[in-house]
């Protein structure tokens, strides 16, 4: 099997477990969290949900730009890309980072909210988790377009 052919299968794998988690995240589960007027019990799960998510998802990003970049590498640097590839090189990179902001930055602002028990913050820090999963998730539709008219035109 071709080196290409082993990144890209490991590129695709992470790619379905970031991509799925923040579809179902960003477009279904936390616009509707408020909504459940979630008790303090509730608000630390779905904190520990989307930390243990964010924390998957850090090791998602990782593989992703290692097996993107093997693969670019394994077309012949970068001097031999095209545009679209180019395109999916700097909004992967992008995407791929966007996963350290959500762990990082929306996480721990969740956690912080949870830990003061301020409700508010709490329901403020989930609705920008959920704004930034859904950017990403459309960043990643947008990447995955690019991907398969690179292909085919």
């Amino acid at each position: 099997m071709p080196p290409f052919a082993i990144w890209q299968f490991f590129h695709l794998f992470a790619l379905l477990y970031w991509v799925g988690g923040l579809v179902f995240l960003g477009f279904y589960l936390l616009p509707r969290w408020s909504q459940l007027q979630p008790s303090p019990q509730a608000w630390q799960v779905l904190q520990k949900i989307l930390a243990g998510f964010s924390l998957a998802g850090i090791f998602a990003a990782l593989l992703l730009l290692i097996s993107g970049y093997a693969m670019v590498f394994s077309m012949g640097g970068f001097a031999a890309l095209g545009v679209d590839i180019w395109l999916m090189v700097v909004l992967g990179t992008i995407a791929a980072l966007g996963a350290f902001h959500l762990y990082f930055a929306a996480g721990k602002k969740l956690q912080r909210a949870i830990e003061n028990q301020d409700v508010t913050a709490a329901q403020t820090a989930a609705a920008k988790y959920g704004r930034f999963a859904r950017f990403l998730a459309v960043l990643s539709f947008v990447l995955t377009l690019i991907g398969v008219l690179g292909v085919y035109l």
